[in-house]
């Protein structure tokens, strides 16, 4: 016989001769609780350090696409203003700083962002060309050691990847 459609109650009959009231206490027991609170915890202890990796990829992904489109920001000011624009990048009190010598407002990457390596100046020409004749490769290093790259072309164009090494 299924008693799952049968509500679970704990009913107290009094026997007082004025009155036959049944009262019903319902709700939980301190051991469903417990064993629900302890279910819990161990989904916790198994999802937040995947949210960690999760994060930290994510953040590295948000400062690695915000330093493409500044690139790419700045090669446009050269061409617009016709002048050459630099781009500087330094490590700052442990944050990665991207300076674009007055061109553009400087930016501050994300947290987990820790290092790069490349560059750490990378130049437009006033036609909007890196001033290199090879490909100019950058690359941003998060906390857990994650790395992603981006590469400027002699022709300008900024292009990035969730690799050590874009093809």
């Amino acid at each position: 016989m299924a008693l799952a459609h049968l509500p679970v109650a704990m009913c107290v009959f009094p026997y007082h001769q004025r009155s036959s009231v049944v009262r019903c206490q319902r709700g939980f027991t301190l051991i469903e609780v417990m064993i629900a609170v302890a279910i819990v915890g161990i989904l916790a202890m198994v999802a937040v350090p995947n949210y960690l990796q999760w994060n930290a990829r994510y953040q590295l992904k948000q400062g690695t696409t915000e330093l493409a489109g500044s690139l790419t920001l700045a090669r446009m000011a050269a061409m617009n203003r016709n002048l050459a624009v630099t781009v500087t990048l330094a490590l700052a009190s442990g944050r990665v700083t991207v300076d674009f010598g007055g061109a553009l407002a400087p930016i501050v990457l994300p947290q987990a962002i820790v290092g790069f390596t490349g560059g750490p100046t990378v130049q437009f020409t006033r036609q909007g060309l890196s001033g290199s004749t090879a490909n100019v490769p950058l690359t941003l290093v998060s906390q857990q050691g994650t790395v992603y790259s981006l590469v400027v072309t002699p022709s300008g164009k900024v292009n990035w990847c969730a690799h050590a090494t874009c093809p």
